[in-house]
């Protein structure tokens, strides 16, 4: 077979809802397969169109759903952007890697709890982590010395939403499934020690200790 190739594969919808209809965040956009970013966001349009059809289909709801997806579908191409601008800099694109998956575990441990503290995907909403001027300085990096300035500061940024122990150089990079992660990380997802073990035991992972 000849070699095939798609020169382009990422796209953004220019209208992404109307009346009584809206696309899924796949259907609205594609980034790039890094990070697997699309199962996600897909999955976040699926609760709140049904939270939409549930309420008032006709409501405004679908404008505000329309905005939300296509915002973090930007926060999305910002983070890729940067990511691939930073492959040649593998200690920067291992920092910056780590935005997403303090984001992607903070939320996902804050829904399992039923915390409202993570509506959007990548925290966008959260005034917290706002990571903007962090992935403008990441394309900006001229040295070793900026660049191990930038990872240190990232590690700090992402300390108030670390619950799987990321970023700890013994680890070498390599993070196991560790309950005691989580459940050191209790304070920071508005939790009791015996809420965040009750979730684990709850999904099928044993909290011992």
């Amino acid at each position: 077979m000849p070699f095939v190739h798609a020169p382009r594969l990422s796209f953004r919808s220019g209208t992404i809802a109307g009346h009584r209809w809206a696309l899924l965040p796949s259907a609205a956009g594609f980034v790039d397969p890094l990070l697997s970013t699309g199962f996600p966001l897909t999955l976040l349009g699926v609760s709140r169109l049904a939270q939409i059809i549930e309420r008032d289909w006709e409501s405004p709801g679908l404008a505000t759903y329309a905005r939300q997806t296509e915002d973090e579908l930007l926060a999305t191409s910002r983070l890729i952007g940067a990511l691939y601008a930073s492959m040649g800099n593998f200690p920067l694109f291992v920092s910056l890697s780590l935005l997403y998956f303090a984001a992607a575990s903070f939320s996902e441990t804050a829904r399992r709890l039923g915390k409202p503290l993570a509506s959007s995907f990548l925290l966008h909403d959260n005034p917290r982590f706002q990571m903007q001027s962090i992935l403008e300085r990441a394309r900006r990096v001229r040295n070793e010395a900026e660049s191990q300035a930038l990872c240190d500061e990232i590690r700090r940024f992402i300390e108030p939403f670390n619950v799987a122990g990321l970023g700890d150089p013994r680890r070498r990079n390599w993070y196991p499934a560790d309950a005691e992660d989580m459940l050191r990380a209790a304070p920071k997802l508005g939790a009791s020690r015996e809420e965040v073990a009750g979730v684990l035991d709850r999904c099928g992972f044993s909290a011992a200790g």
